[in-house]
């Protein structure tokens, strides 16, 4: 029994390292800025969030990355595996990013600001697997409110910089109407 089990605890802990999950890796970046004028323009950013005591934050309208002390109009923010939006974000489920044309009227969550700041939209935005210790994104959607009013479509696609080495999120992101459900 005793060997048994010391059998199954060490196989436990050698298993993982012979599993090569093929995770995506991006440098940080950015591609462009989807301008909220031309309708529903995508746009793909990387952020280099690994950083562990420090918030990397995004303004949605400027396409601009900010670090403190200059966080003034940030839209998001990561850290690490950490996101929290400025104010108000709904977790539309797993969705094919294309179908998503207009944002819902309702189900939004504001981010609960404080020692430990979360907002329980986005708290589980990946899973973890404990055989190979990575994070994968879920394919979930997401409807975000900007601080100037106007509303984004985001979807979390990677964690990884080149390596792997964590806390690179790229996500991509467009423009919604107002209103009408998800369609």
């Amino acid at each position: 029994m005793g060997l048994g089990l010391f059998v199954l605890i060490i196989a436990a802990l050698l298993v993982p390292t012979f599993i090569h999950t093929e995770t995506p890796a991006y440098r940080p970046r950015i591609v462009g800025i989807a301008i909220p004028a031309m309708g529903l323009a995508i746009d793909t950013v990387t952020i280099d969030a690994g950083a562990e005591h420090r918030w990397r934050f995004f303004d949605f309208e400027r396409g601009l990355v900010s670090d403190p002390p200059d966080t003034t109009g940030w839209d998001i923010a990561f850290q690490r595996f950490h996101v929290i939006p400025s104010g108000e974000i709904a977790n539309l489920g797993s969705l094919a990013f294309d179908s998503v044309l207009q944002a819902p009227d309702s189900g939004y969550v504001r981010t609960t600001f404080g020692r430990d700041t979360v907002n329980a939209a986005t708290a589980r935005w990946y899973t973890y697997s404990y055989f190979s210790h990575l994070l994968t994104p879920k394919p979930d959607v997401f409807a975000l409110r900007t601080r100037e009013g106007r509303l984004v479509k985001l979807q979390i696609f990677s964690y990884y910089c080149p390596g792997p080495t964590p806390g690179c999120v790229t996500f991509r992101y467009g423009w919604l109407g107002a209103g009408r459900g998800v369609q």
